[in-house]
C-alpha cells in the first residue's frame, strides 16, 4: 500500500513509520521538521506544511494517515489562530485535495479532548455530540466534522479519538502525563498529583500504532475511542509510582492535591474493540518500564532538552 504520512516524523510517526515500512508499506512522510527527523534515511521526507502538499504526492496514494497538527492544549492557547488554522482548516483543506486525487482512505489523528467537560459517571462513546470549551479541542471536532461532510463510498474517513499517549519515542515527549510524571519523579523523587479526582482516558504508543495499522484496513470507516482504559489523576500517580518501585528505581513520594481544571472526560474503548479489532495490549505499568529502561540506556535521559517539549519549540519557532 502506498501511505502518505503528514507528522511523520513526530512523536507517533517516529515510531508508527519504521512499523509501516516493515510491513511492506510504502510509506513517503510530509513534516515541517520542527523537532528534527529520526526517521531512517531510507524513507522519504518532504519538508514542508500541508498547505503546500501538490497533487503529485498525493496522486496514486491508497491512503493519508493525518498526524500532522498543534498536538496540545498549551500550544493551542499560545496561538489560537494558528492552532485553528493547521488543526481544523488544512485537515479540511488536505482531505479535499486527497479526495479529489482518488486516495480511496484518509484516517485522522483526533483525540478525547473533544469530550471537553464531562461527569464523572459518563463514559464518553462516539456516537455522542461533544463540546469541548477549550481551543484544542474545538480546532479537532472542527476538522472531525469537515472529515464527515467529505465521507462518501469512495472515500473512507477512519478517525481514531486517542486518549493521552505514553510512552518511548524517537522523538520523545515529556509534557504528556505520564511522561511527564515519570520524568519529574526520576528528577524529584517526588511526583505531584494536581488535579486528583479527574479522570483521563490512557493509551500507550504502542496500541496507538496497532490501532493505526488496523485503521488501513478496507472496512470499517468512522470514529473510534482508542484507549487502555481511563484513571484518575491520583490512580494513575499511584500506579507509575509502583511500577517504577517494580523496575527498581526508589518509590516516589505521591504529593496529592485537588485544584479544579475544567478537562475531565473518561471514554469508552468499546465499539473500537468491537468493529476495528483493537485490543491494547500495554497498561501503565508497561509504559512506565519501556521509558525507564530507555532512559537507563540513555536514550531520552536529557530531560531538560527542548525538543521534548512541544510549546517550547513553538516559542523557539516565535524568537
Amino acid at each position: 500500500m502506498k501511505i502518505l504520512v503528514t507528522g511523520g516524523a513526530g512523536y507517533i510517526g517516529s515510531v508508527l513509520v519504521p512499523e509501516l515500512v516493515k510491513e511492506g508499506h510504502e510509506v513517503k512522510v510530509v513534516d515541517l521538521l520542527w523537532f528534527g527527523n529520526k526517521l531512517s534515511p531510507d524513507v522519504e521526507v518532504i519538508q514542508k506544511g500541508i498547505q503546500d502538499i501538490k497533487e503529485k504526492e498525493l496522486r496514486g496514494t491508497d491512503a493519508v494517515i493525518h498526524l500532522a497538527g498543534l498536538t496540545n492544549d498549551p500550544m493551542a492557547e499560545y496561538n489560537p489562530l494558528q492552532n485553528y488554522v493547521i488543526n481544523a482548516a488544512q485537515t479540511a483543506y488536505l482531505a479535499q485535495k486527497a479526495k479529489e486525487c482518488k486516495v480511496e482512505r484518509f484516517i485522522y489523528a483526533s483525540t478525547c479532548s473533544v469530550y471537553g467537560f464531562t461527569g464523572a459517571d459518563k463514559f464518553s462513546v462516539e456516537d455522542d455530540n461533544p463540546s469541548p470549551q477549550f481551543p484544542y479541542g474545538i480546532s479537532k471536532l472542527m476538522a472531525e466534522r469537515s472529515l464527515l461532510a467529505l465521507t462518501d463510498i469512495y472515500f473512507g474517513v477512519v478517525i481514531l479519538r486517542k486518549g493521552t499517549v505514553g510512552g518511548y519515542s524517537p522523538r520523545m515527549r515529556y509534557d504528556l502525563v505520564v511522561n511527564t510524571m515519570v520524568k519529574s519523579a526520576l528528577k524529584t523523587g517526588k511526583l505531584v498529583v494536581r488535579t486528583a479526582s479527574l479522570w483521563r482516558p490512557i493509551v500507550d504508543i504502542q496500541d496507538v500504532c496497532e490501532a493505526y495499522k488496523l485503521a488501513l484496513k478496507e472496512e470499517p470507516w468512522g470514529i473510534f475511542n482508542i484507549i487502555e482504559r481511563n484513571y484518575t489523576i491520583k490512580e494513575l500517580g499511584l500506579t507509575i509510582a509502583n511500577a517504577m518501585e517494580e523496575a527498581g528505581k526508589t518509590k516516589p513520594f505521591v504529593e496529592i492535591y485537588e485544584n479544579l481544571d475544567l478537562r475531565n472526560y473518561k471514554a469508552s474503548g468499546q465499539k473500537a474493540k468491537d468493529y476495528l479489532g483493537f485490543s491494547p495490549e500495554f497498561t501503565v505499568k508497561d509504559t512506565v518500564k519501556e521509558l525507564i529502561e530507555r532512559i537507563d540506556e540513555g536514550e531520552c535521559g536529557d530531560f531538560d532538552n527542548p525538543n521534548y517539549y512541544n510549546i517550547e519549540i513553538m516559542k523557539k519557532l516565535d524568537e
